[in-house]
């Protein structure tokens, strides 16, 4: 691309920068195997997005969490997880999610490894890093699952990155049930009931009114899942250009069935996060100011 000379023009200069910054990410994806598994809901799989170093690094802290060693770790307990929040279920008898969440502070979250990744997420989402929702870290172990649920709340998209292997058949994928699995052609009806039922609203968002339990249709190859395996991330995204609730974008979790699924996860807002502005200097130089020294 060549170096910056001094009688650059402000256009020169803007049109260099654009085309720098193409390159790298260019680069970026390609060393990150990006590869596009849907095009509505846009998923994308990023099977080289972290190390096992890395991922061991984010399982230590994880321990930590569970062991109530790291004071910037929270646990997350909801409604979800007694059974109250899940009413448009169609058994309602079992709660919406057994696994173990924690979220992290913003100072947890500047720590070298976490924060090395909270970059990654936002510009593998090409999202302004203040525009993050806390990072949040989970454990699955035998018999834990997600329901089928939306990650609403404008959270326009996620990036979810798995921190250990799944051996196949073990349980434990992310599965979108309104989308078919590749290879599945695109008129095959689907062998079980939607997974998903509502209706349209006009200038409303569409309006879920029933889900179906999830475990029968994790049991089918006709359903987009993916497996979790150490290092590889998806970004999925759960809100059209145009501000909508994409429905498609539903998912869960599947039932663990052996072993062991820790995962990290950062959610992309649309508006940005107001605790950053009042927090310490470090966390804003880390954040606010990431990129600043760019501009001119």
């Amino acid at each position: 691309l060549g170096g910056i000379t001094e009688d650059m023009r402000p256009s020169a200069m803007r049109a260099w920068w654009l085309k720098f910054s193409a390159l790298l990410l260019c680069t970026f994806a390609m060393d990150l195997q990006e590869e596009v598994v849907s095009v509505r809901p846009l998923i994308i799989v990023a099977k080289r997005f972290a190390s096992l170093e890395e991922c061991q690094q984010i399982l230590d802290l994880i321990a930590r969490c569970h062991s109530r060693d790291w004071p910037d770790c929270r646990e997350v307990r909801s409604k979800l997880h007694t059974g109250k929040g899940n009413r448009s279920s169609s058994s309602g008898k079992k709660p919406w999610r057994n696994s173990t969440s924690f979220q992290l502070t913003l100072d947890g979250e500047i720590d070298g490894a976490v924060d090395d990744l909270v970059r990654r997420s936002h510009l593998f989402a090409r999202h302004p890093i203040t525009y993050g929702e806390g990072v949040q870290v989970a454990s699955y172990h035998a018999g834990d699952y997600y329901e089928f649920h939306h990650d609403s709340l404008m959270r326009r998209a996620t990036v979810l990155l798995y921190l250990t292997d799944v051996a196949d058949g073990d349980g434990g994928e992310t599965i979108f049930p309104l989308v078919r699995a590749a290879g599945v052609p695109d008129d095959a009806p689907g062998p079980l009931p939607p997974a998903v039922v509502g209706r349209k609203r006009e200038s409303l968002d569409f309006k879920v009114e029933r889900m179906e339990d999830m475990e029968a249709y994790c049991e089918s190859d006709f359903y987009l899942k993916i497996r979790p395996e150490a290092g590889k991330a998806v970004l999925f995204f759960s809100y059209r250009p145009d501000y909508s609730l994409d429905q498609y974008a539903i998912h869960g979790a599947c039932p663990m069935k052996r072993g062991h699924k820790a995962i990290f996860q950062r959610w992309m807002r649309f508006e940005e996060n107001s605790l950053v502005s009042k927090a310490s200097d470090a966390i804003r130089k880390a954040r606010s100011l990431w990129g600043e020294g760019r501009l001119f």
